[in-house]
């Protein structure tokens, strides 16, 4: 059950893992090379920190179709492992869907982030 205090919490630790786990990537030489230079950046300029992260795992779940807004199906590679061991995982990205179109665009998933436009 995903407690309140940890709800508000959510997006931080959201932004910090997905910019941890784009940094292992790159570490690894398994991070597309089109992205590598938002990583560089991330790891200079602190203030695109989170925002390179959330650019670069929104277009890595937008695949099929690509079309600029992310899916609930296309979701699942996110949701389906966290669930276990994070409990927000679900209402979050549930929340992040503004319009209920079942899709996200990038805009609302920066805004669900907490990320400045």
């Amino acid at each position: 059950m995903c407690k309140e205090e940890d709800m508000l919490d959510f997006p931080r630790r959201m932004r910090d893992w997905l910019f941890n786990i784009m940094r292992d990537l790159a570490d690894r030489q398994e991070l597309p090379s089109h992205f590598l230079k938002l990583q560089r950046e991330a790891e200079t300029n602190h203030t695109l920190r989170w925002t390179n992260a959330a650019i670069w795992k929104w277009c890595d779940l937008d695949g099929h179709p690509h079309d600029r807004a992310v899916s609930r199906h296309e979701l699942f590679p996110i949701r389906a492992p966290l669930m276990a061991l994070e409990h927000c995982i679900a209402p979050f990205l549930d929340g992040c869907d503004e319009n209920n179109d079942h899709k996200i665009t990038l805009f609302e998933w920066g805004k669900c982030l907490q990320l400045e436009q």
